[in-house]
C-alpha cells in the first residue's frame, strides 16, 4: 500500500507489527538510525515482526491547533495506526542542543492528538512499552535528550523500560556501515531480548482502563497555552 503524505511526499506504508522502530533523525547517515536498524534486525532474528519508520519521511507540518482543526495529516494517521498496533516501541532519539530533535517531538505531538474514534489525548501510546536508543559523537551519548524523551513518553501512558542503549563517540562504533563495537552490540542484543520478553505481557488498551487509571497515565494537560 502506498500513502500520499502531506504535502508532496509519497512513501511506502509499513504494515503494523508488534514492535515499532521509529527514529527522529535530521541528518543523512544518522548513527542513531543505524543503531535502530541493527536493533530491528536483532528483534526480527527472534522471530518477531517489526515495522520501521523514519519520522522525517512523514513530512508532518509543525503542530498547530489551526492545522489540527482541518483534520490530522495523513502522516500522523499512519503513525497512529502503527503505534496503536505496537506492543513495544523502539525509539531512536538523536540529540540536538541537549534536547530532542524537532522531527521526533513534532511527530509525537501529532500522534498524541485524538484521531477518528478517539476521545482522549495519547490513546495511540497509552498501554505500550518503549525502549530508547541514543548516541552522540561526544561522551554523553545523547542521554540528555533521552531523559526528555522518557518524560514525554511517560506522560502519554507509555512504560519506558530500563534497557536504554546509549553509545558515546558513535563514529568510532562503526567500521564503514557495520557496527564494530562489541559493547554496543551486546547492549542491543540485551535490549532485543527484553523487547521480546515484554511482548508476552498484553497491552492494556485505553478502553479497558477505568477513568482513574487512564487519567493517571495520561493527564489531559494538552497545550500549555
Amino acid at each position: 500500500m502506498w500513502v500520499r503524505v502531506r504535502y508532496t511526499l509519497i512513501m511506502e506504508s509499513p504494515e503494523p507489527a508488534p514492535v515499532l522502530c521509529m527514529t527522529g533523525s535530521i541528518v543523512t547517515g544518522c548513527f542513531v538510525s543505524r543503531l535502530v536498524q541493527v536493533e530491528a534486525n536483532l528483534i526480527r532474528g527472534q522471530g518477531v515482526d517489526v515495522a520501521t519508520v523514519e519520522l522525517d519521511e512523514l513530512d508532518l507540518p509543525v503542530f498547530h491547533e489551526r492545522i489540527e482543526r482541518e483534520g490530522l495529516p495523513e502522516g500522523a494517521l499512519l503513525l497512529k495506526r502503527l503505534l496503536a498496533r505496537a506492543r513495544v516501541i523502539v525509539v531512536g532519539a538523536p540529540e540536538l542542543n541537549d534536547g530532542l530533535t524537532s522531527v521526533l517531538k513534532n511527530a509525537i505531538d501529532w500522534a498524541s492528538r485524538p484521531g477518528p474514534g478517539e476521545q482522549h489525548r495519547g490513546e495511540s501510546f497509552a498501554g505500550a512499552s518503549a525502549v530508547i536508543i541514543s548516541a552522540s559523537k561526544h561522551v554523553h551519548a545523547g542521554i540528555r535528550g533521552a531523559d526528555l524523551l522518557r518524560n514525554c513518553l511517560v506522560s502519554l501512558g507509555v512504560t519506558v523500560l530500563p534497557e536504554h542503549v546509549a553509545v558515546p563517540r558513535a563514529p568510532e562504533a562503526f567500521h564503514g556501515s557495520q557496527l564494530d563495537d562489541a559493547d554496543a552490540q551486546a547492549d542491543l542484543q540485551g535490549m532485543a531480548l527484553a523487547v521480546v520478553a515484554e511482548l508476552s505481557i498484553p497491552r492494556r488498551e485505553v478502553h479497558q482502563m477505568t477513568w482513574a487509571e487512564r487519567a493517571a497515565l495520561v493527564p489531559d494537560r494538552g497545550s500549555s497555552t
